[in-house]
């Protein structure tokens, strides 16, 4: 008999709330706990390696060597505007070629007619007021890598991502947007990916069961269970956290 997909969707969550109740009843006084990997992806790119960058250079050049000729008495009007700045915008390409010393035309940087209009912008730098301050609790900062949120909690002295015991049946997916704000607050907007873990730990007579987040928008707001917090790198983190614990969790940060 078939059943409907809202029949298995029931079914599977008495099975997963069966599996607590089993595993609470052993003779293991294991304690399930579940944490949350909340991270902030990087917000620019990164910043290209000497070989990347070299790498690129050469394929931009390959492509335009290889590419069709472009014909400018077709595209542009003889003796307008439009001829002028592209005039100049090949002179400009050549003299950028000559001070990077490069000999092949065909590897010089391409350069566009309206470049020139883009040099009055302003860029905001990579490394923010935050970095240079060493503010670990603001998200403005190592804008190029990957950050996660761990709270030191009150009496505790160590750092660890938020974590909690489950209550009465919970399953790990619904536990870990309130044992995040328990910990931090609800000023923010966080969005959990799946249902599954993505690891654990297992520490005394703890099993912590980690759920993978992301933040959206919004701030911390520590409550009254954490005294402070900071959002790392995964190579911070290793200075920061326990060594078991860090064992146990660095296979699922990102390196970037």
């Amino acid at each position: 008999m078939l059943r409907s997909p809202s029949s298995l969707c029931c079914r599977a969550s008495h099975l997963l709330r069966l599996s607590r109740r089993t595993l609470a009843t052993t003779s293991s006084p294991s304690k399930i706990h579940v944490g949350v990997l909340l991270k902030r992806d990087p917000v620019v790119l990164r910043d290209l390696t000497e070989f990347e960058e070299a790498y690129y250079r050469f394929r931009q050049g390959l492509e335009r060597s290889e590419a069709r000729p472009f014909n400018k008495t077709f595209h542009i009007k003889k003796g307008t505007s439009a001829e002028a700045r592209w005039i100049a915008a090949q002179e400009a390409a050549a003299k950028a070629a000559e001070a990077m010393g490069v000999k092949d035309p065909s590897l010089a940087p391409l350069v566009q007619p309206r470049e020139a209009e883009l040099k009055g912008v302003a860029f905001s730098p990579r490394v923010t007021k935050a970095d240079e301050d060493g503010a670990v609790t603001s998200l403005d900062r190592q804008l190029q890598r990957t950050l996660y949120l761990v709270v030191k909690g009150k009496g505790k002295g160590k750092w660890e991502f938020p974590a909690g015991e489950l209550r009465g049946e919970e399953l790990l997916h619904e536990a870990a947007p309130r044992q995040l704000g328990d910990e931090v607050g609800t000023a923010m907007d966080t969005w959990f990916v799946g249902t599954a873990p993505v690891g654990h730990h297992v520490e005394g007579n703890r099993k912590i069961f980690f759920m993978k987040a992301h933040i959206i928008a919004g701030k911390v707001t520590l409550s009254e269970k954490s005294e402070d917090h900071a959002w790392l790198t995964k190579q911070e983190l290793a200075s920061r956290l326990d060594p078991a614990y860090y064992e146990s969790v660095q296979g699922m940060l990102s390196e970037l």
